[in-house]
């Protein structure tokens, strides 16, 4: 088969592979989190958490977020039984008491005296719930066949009503929401749900609706949404969500927007006025009163409204301050404090508890992105909350490379770029700081070696690509202060993978949409890449490019990566596995892989080169989105044909492809099968026989998630880094076996 944007000859033929005796790993696995231990000076914990929802019941109150590690994204229930003065880390498990496995994000949370439940996404798509019979506890419910939360659905709202819990939120067909049709969600433990849509909704005969909001008391549900060009619109159910029609509360004249909440018997809706808000109430959803006027000078918007009890609460934006008001009866408002609306400050949630009010969010204007709970008494006046159990720091080790004796290893700890050094593996020591920390947070996320020097490469929150080259290892000077290196102002640049060949040093990644390299020689003159013809590097919002590893041989280089293809079925931007060819690290070729039989969409992440023999591997989507493989293509002869290949897991298993290396036989591909994901090892000699292992120990499987990061060969032995989480906790790991 011949593709016109490439010069280059593809062969798509799925091999048949040779599927050896799955192997019991003979190596050495230990936890390494003192190897690479975090930087006992560092400025700080280099982890990004955030609060997206908080809830209250009486005293009780629960705050749901994450952060985010190399791991992935690790969801957070954070649990005080004091009104907010103390909070704890809340146990986060599977039915079976397994620890909860990795990206899946907690965005809603609701409680009740009988009970909580919480919703979210999965990384990899879906909606997830939680339940917990206490808010101390948390299960975290198996994904099942037929629950009534499509891939296409997005849940805006969660609260508690009269039979259990309702959600809110749309669906779309096209997948862009640019179609959205209203959902509702009904619940009566938290577990189970029910779907209304369509009709049951009576939504508008014409235009798109997404419900936002949702207060519920007693028989009586509202709900607020958003319609066809923004445009504000009310829903509500007077029968427990039996029928549904649309309704317009009280709106005074000159009035604008609109806030929803429930405290005990009676609904509450609030909309904005001249230099305050106004209030109407109502017991059963059809006759509203007026309450008492809401002042506040200098009012912007009304940011929030929660109730808990008779009480509610009010946040309002004035001035780069968030002011909280309360009324304990709905008789009268009295400023409850404020909050300081810093630059980069996000506020996602509020709730009004017994004793005063919590708000959660996340702060961006630091190093980190941190999380942020703020919680203020019934005269307003600041709680220092204390908080156990919530912080991991960051401990990274993210790639390998070894040359004359010296195995190094790059990553981060604290949030800065860290590198180590070893003789045999086994002992590491940190190589000197200086230039490798910067203002921001970075990683490190590759290293090579050559008759130049040792390079690596990363990125950091300013958005400019880390560079940085070394004569030893020890002392590491800045390339990336050239300015053939600066990213423009709006567009952030990541160096992903560097390698090193006879043909000098490639550094890959990507700008914006578009992909990147840059080329050298001797490690101090630079040169960008260009594309052999105009979209072959550049892309769009629409034609994305990215490369994420790059291979080097007598063939010169080939990396590897994706595009959107914006000619995919249903109007939705398919990825597509792509290399790009070049014979010197200046010009370069792409050639589009087509997806096997059975493949919804893929892209590689990873490429080796053992002389002529090139294996390039990532992650492919199947079974209409709801399950990942591993994608992995052969050429035999320097990247100019390319055949697809399968590597053999076991049926039904989520399959990703997490680090790869050449070894003394030929090339070994480490990844994880499950959720939560255990180490699993495929090797070959050619590219089509294959032998697979299911390594054992600490860090390569039992409770929670592992996965190696980075694999080289090195002194007769193979060396891999990775990462072990169960409990809560996650930290390096380390792997030393015979390379045989």
């Amino acid at each position: 088969m011949m593709l016109g944007a490439s010069t280059l000859a593809l062969l798509l033929v799925v091999t048949l592979v040779v599927v050896k005796a799955t192997q019991r790993d003979t190596g050495s696995w230990q936890l390494a989190g003192e190897e690479f231990a975090a930087d006992p000076v560092a400025r700080s914990d280099g982890r990004d958490q955030e609060l997206r929802s908080v809830a209250s019941v009486g005293r009780l109150t629960v705050a749901v977020g994450g952060e985010r590690s190399v791991l992935g994204y690790r969801a957070v229930f954070l649990v005080s039984p004091d009104g907010g003065r103390t909070f704890a880390s809340a146990r986060v498990r599977t039915p079976s008491g397994e620890p909860a496995p990795l990206d899946d994000v907690p965005s809603f949370v609701a409680g009740s005296p009988a009970g909580w439940t919480a919703l979210g996404r999965s990384v990899a798509g879906g909606t997830v719930v939680w339940t917990s019979p206490d808010g101390r506890i948390w299960t975290r419910q198996p994904d099942q066949a037929g629950q009534p939360f499509a891939a296409q659905d997005r849940v805006r709202a969660l609260t508690r009503y009269a039979q259990g819990f309702i959600a809110t939120g749309g669906t779309t067909a096209k997948g862009d929401h640019s179609d959205t049709a209203p959902v509702v969600w009904l619940s009566q433990d938290g577990r189970s749900w029910r779907r209304v849509t369509g009709w049951q909704l009576h939504p508008p005969a014409k235009g798109t609706l997404e419900f936002t909001e949702v207060a519920a008391v007693s028989g009586a549900i509202v709900l607020r949404g958003v319609a066809e060009k923004g445009a504000e619109v009310t829903w509500r159910s007077v029968d427990a969500a039996a029928t549904w029609q649309e309704f317009v509360p009280p709106k005074p004249k000159d009035s604008k927007g609109l806030r929803l909440a429930a405290t005990a018997g009676a609904l509450h809706v609030i909309r904005q006025v001249k230099d305050g808000a106004k209030l109407y109430s109502s017991a059963d959803g059809q006759e509203w009163t007026e309450g008492p006027a809401l002042e506040a000078p200098g009012l912007e918007s009304v940011q929030g409204l929660a109730g808990e009890g008779g009480a509610l609460t009010a946040s309002v934006v004035t001035d780069r301050r968030l002011d909280l008001l309360a009324s304990k009866d709905g008789a009268a408002w009295a400023p409850a404090g404020s909050l300081a609306l810093l630059e980069g400050r996000e506020v996602t949630g509020l709730s009004s508890v017994e004793g005063g009010a919590v708000i959660t969010g996340r702060d961006t204007g630091g190093d980190d992105v941190n999380a942020l709970l703020a919680v203020r008494d019934t005269a307003g006046g600041e709680i220092p909350a204390k908080i156990s159990g919530l912080v991991v720091p960051d401990k990274s080790v993210t790639a390998l490379a070894q040359r004359g004796g010296t195995v190094m290893a790059v990553g981060s700890t604290n949030g800065d770029a860290s590198v180590w050094l070893s003789s045999d593996g086994r002992s590491w020591r940190r190589a000197k700081g200086g230039t490798l920390a910067r203002p921001g947070t970075q990683r490190l996320h590759g290293v090579t070696a050559g008759d130049a020097g040792w390079l690596a490469v990363g990125a950091d929150t300013t958005g400019r690509p880390m560079v940085v080259t070394s004569q030893d290892g020890t002392d590491w000077i800045q390339a990336d202060r050239e300015e053939i290196f600066a990213a423009d102002e709006d567009t952030p640049v990541t160096a992903h993978a560097t390698v090193s060949g006879p043909g000098g040093y490639v550094v890959v990644g990507d700008s914006g949409d578009s992909a990147i390299t840059w080329h050298s020689t001797d490690l101090k003159t630079w040169e960008r890449g260009a594309g052999a013809s105009g979209d072959n590097l550049e892309g769009a919002p629409t034609t994305r490019r990215w490369m994420r590893s790059v291979a080097a041989g007598q063939f010169g280089f080939v990396a590897a990566g994706g595009v959107t293809d914006p000619e995919a079925y249903g109007g939705v931007f398919v990825r597509r596995p792509t290399v790009w060819a070049s014979p010197d690290g200046r010009k370069w070729i792409l050639t589009r892989l087509p997806l096997p039989t059975g493949v919804n969409e893929g892209w590689l992440t990873h490429i080796v080169a053992k002389d002529d023999l090139l294996v390039a591997s990532g992650t492919a989507v199947v079974a209409d989105g709801a399950r990942t493989w591993s994608l992995t293509y052969l050429s035999s002869d320097g990247g100019r044909t390319w055949q697809a290949v399968e590597l053999p897991a076991e049926t039904g298993q989520n399959v990703t492809v997490t680090a790869m290396t050449v070894t003394s036989k030929g090339v070994l591909v480490a990844g994880t099968v499950g959720r939560p994901r255990d180490v699993m090892l495929w090797s070959t000699r050619d590219g089509r026989s294959w032998s697979r292992s299911r390594p054992s120990g600490l860090g390569a499987n039992g409770p929670g998630d592992q996965l190696l990061t980075a694999v080289t060969a090195a002194g007769g032995s193979l060396i891999g880094v990775g990462a072990n989480a169960a409990g809560g906790e996650d930290q390096p790991t380390l792997l030393v076996r015979p390379d045989e």
